[in-house]
């Protein structure tokens, strides 16, 4: 048979292999695997910046409040004159956050508000929970983003409130926790001014993070089961508050940290330097006032903190206690070294 007739058959081409598969999918996860937490690290950023940005929204409406008042905002309002037997003193507790709300683009916001009616009234029945007033219920459900750190990313405790991440500094959270005439700036008693900051505007705080609590039951009663995440709730003790007491939880716990932005407690937007950020101790409070509240945030490593000059910086979890609440104050007269 000549070659011309000779019948060409196809070269069989090899595939692949189950062995030369399985190195491909292990390369694809380790590639997977070393690009995944660079990806997640890139986004927190993100939302870290997001949340920085956020408090010095805060900050520029503070300086603006303060010049078109003479002061800041109290932490903590009280009614100067005699309140109705249906409500309390305690429920005209209008936040910081609802004082500068047309100072952070939230004029509507901020008419729809009525000072003038308290925050609740007092139950008829049963409950524990002081009803919203109608007056103001339909404002106080409002969200807005600007008072939400992205980085949170748990739920609205609380389904008819607008929640926030952020607030106000008290002080170091001495005497007890009470922010009736505390050494911070945003306090349960008059306004402070920065005439009030001896202690210099660039290192003292007026506002950081905190985290929301949990969705669901508004509070436990006993001290067990503990609560998880834990630094998602408030232990309850009876005042003065100690350390002994709160780790104890005797009257159990509350659940809706950060329930509300409307709201000027330490349930919701006062916290203090008693512990440092993230700190180990649970929080603990009578109810609106006294509390030991810390600064606590879902980045990695520390919380964002707001000076009173406007400029916000990164303080990390394991910083000098003795720092950390030497920048509580307004006007202790501190000597510290060391960086935040």
């Amino acid at each position: 048979m000549s070659a011309r007739n000779e019948i060409r058959r196809p070269v069989a081409r090899g595939g692949f292999t189950l062995i030369e598969l399985l190195v491909v999918i292990a390369i694809l996860a380790v590639l997977i695997a070393l690009l995944l937490p660079a990806v997640q690290a890139a986004r927190e950023a993100a939302r870290r910046a997001q949340c920085t940005s956020s408090l010095k929204q805060i900050g520029i409406a503070l300086q603006n409040y303060h010049d078109a008042m003479g002061s800041f905002p109290v932490g903590f309002l009280v009614p100067s004159a005699p309140v109705p037997a249906t409500t309390s003193v305690s429920q005209y507790r209008w936040s910081a956050l609802a004082q500068l709300a047309p100072f952070l683009e939230q004029q509507a916001l901020f008419h729809a508000l009525n000072f003038d009616f308290a925050v609740g009234y007092r139950p008829t029945g049963a409950s524990a929970f002081w009803p919203f007033h109608p007056a103001n219920s339909t404002a106080m459900a409002t969200r807005v983003a600007l008072f939400v750190c992205p980085s949170d990313g748990a739920p609205a405790p609380a389904v008819d409130s607008g929640p926030t991440s952020y607030a106000f500094c008290t002080g170091d959270g001495s005497n007890g926790g009470d922010a009736t005439g505390a050494n911070g700036l945003f306090i349960l008693g008059p306004s402070r001014s920065i005439r009030d900051v001896l202690d210099g505007t660039s290192g003292t705080a007026t506002t950081s993070e905190h985290l929301l609590g949990i969705a669901g039951p508004y509070t436990q009663t006993t001290p067990t089961p503990i609560p998880h995440p834990l630094s998602r709730a408030f232990a309850r003790a009876a005042a003065p508050l100690t350390d002994e007491s709160c780790a104890a939880a005797p009257l159990g716990w509350l659940f809706y940290k950060g329930s509300g932005w409307w709201d000027g407690n330490h349930l919701n937007t006062l916290y203090n330097h008693h512990e440092t950020p993230n700190g180990r101790r649970v929080d603990c409070i009578t109810y609106h006032n006294p509390g030991w509240t810390a600064a606590r945030s879902q980045h990695p490593g520390g919380v964002n903190l707001l000076y009173c000059d406007g400029h916000a910086a990164f303080v990390g979890d394991e910083i000098d206690p003795a720092v950390w609440q030497a920048t509580s104050t307004r006007a202790g007269g501190e000597i510290v070294s060391g960086t935040l």
